[in-house]
């Protein structure tokens, strides 16, 4: 074999150990869900610690079984208040699952904003696009059920601070007024 050829299929073998370990990752990755504890000390000396289970990123879609089971499962961390900060659904059908998901955390005090995934389903993945500079909007983009999802999870008493501020009172202790995040 000539050394270009044996430099070629040294390539080629690379490229393809490569693409294959990517590809394993990505997989791991997308059913691997985090749990990190963060301690932010801003209430006086001497009151309990407020626990708040934060949620972000969860894409849901009916078919995410696992997912559903690991947010019911979070309810053992009993946490004070439920904060859910956008991208809940990706699929039509995604609402029935995000309030099945939900579990025993829908009896908690809750706070919630919509992110961009939660108005138009996500385009499929072309990493490729990433190359080519700043992404375009979606020409034909396929609106989801965010007005269902909002009503949804007000039903369960949650509130939702998109473009709004609220008051808030978790075991008698009055939280500072909560600002709407920026858009």
């Amino acid at each position: 074999m000539s050394r270009t050829a044996r430099a070629a299929s040294t390539l080629a073998a690379t490229t393809a150990v490569a693409g294959a370990a990517t590809l394993a990752y990505a997989w791991f990755e997308a059913r691997n869900y985090q749990l990190r504890r963060v301690d932010v000390p801003v209430l006086p000396v001497g009151q309990r610690p407020l626990r708040v289970l934060h949620l972000s990123d969860l894409h849901l879609t009916p078919r995410y079984r696992r997912r559903v089971a690991w947010v019911q499962s979070l309810a053992a961390l009993e946490p004070d208040l439920v904060v859910v900060t956008g991208d809940i659904i990706s699929h039509q059908d995604a609402v029935a699952t995000v309030l099945e998901s939900l579990g025993d955390l829908a009896n908690l005090p809750g706070l919630f904003v919509l992110g961009s995934n939660d108005y138009y389903a996500p385009n499929p993945i072309q990493p490729w696009r990433y190359l080519g500079g700043p992404s375009r909007p979606n020409p034909h983009p396929v609106e989801l059920p965010w007005k269902d999802l909002v009503a949804g999870l007000t039903d369960v008493g949650w509130q939702d601070l998109s473009n709004a501020r609220t008051r808030l009172s978790i075991d008698g202790r009055e939280l500072p007024r909560l600002p709407s995040p920026r858009r």
